[in-house]
């Protein structure tokens, strides 16, 4: 949870934009493997936005650690099909093997946070005993910050690339907007639980 609203709600526009884009692509896209990364990525979206604020800790842990342990899973499967030409580019939106995992690392980050952020009746417990993360769970933080912002500073270089023309995949250039965005936003959500 942030506690600098500015913070909050830059964070909460950016998650925004993602999940619109999600909702679009959902409506968009009848692929079964576009699918479910588009739900994949809405509910992400979604829970980043709750977990700007304060009432994210309300929100049972449990059933979200499923859902971003089962996405992670599921993109990390998907880039080894794809890596071994099981799958074809073309069924997972124009995409590489390095989008899936990009997105891995997305899901992963989010059961990092959901596991080192307190919630419900552990936010007392946790600040009261600990007042910070321990030291595994502040180093691979830090892998997972890391790995965020290496993923949005290649999608974003994609980005410029797909901006100049370079692409032709549809909706291939929105992906790579969004992927920027959840990367840089996600990074910008763990490095404050990882320095206070």
């Amino acid at each position: 949870m942030l506690s600098d609203p500015v913070l909050q709600w830059v964070l909460t526009l950016t998650f925004s934009a993602a999940a619109a884009y999600s909702v679009l692509r959902l409506v968009n896209d009848r692929k079964p493997l576009l699918v479910v990364g588009d739900s994949l990525h809405l509910v992400m979206s979604l829970a980043m936005i709750a977990m700007c604020w304060p009432w994210w800790a309300v929100i049972p842990a449990l059933p979200q650690l499923l859902v971003f342990i089962a996405g992670t899973v599921w993109f990390v499967t998907l880039a080894v099909l794809q890596a071994r030409r099981r799958i074809t580019r073309r069924s997972v939106g124009g995409h590489s093997a390095w989008h899936q995992v990009a997105h891995a690392i997305m899901m992963l980050a989010m059961v990092w946070m959901i596991l080192a952020m307190p919630s419900g009746t552990d936010s007392a417990a946790h600040t009261h005993h600990h007042g910070g993360l321990d030291l595994w769970a502040a180093l691979t933080g830090v892998a997972i910050t890391a790995a965020l912002a290496t993923t949005g500073i290649v999608f974003l270089v994609e980005l410029i690339r797909c901006l100049r023309g370079r692409t032709t995949w549809l909706g291939h250039t929105g992906d790579v907007a969004s992927g920027t965005l959840m990367s840089f936003g996600m990074a910008a959500m763990c490095w404050p639980m990882i320095t206070g």
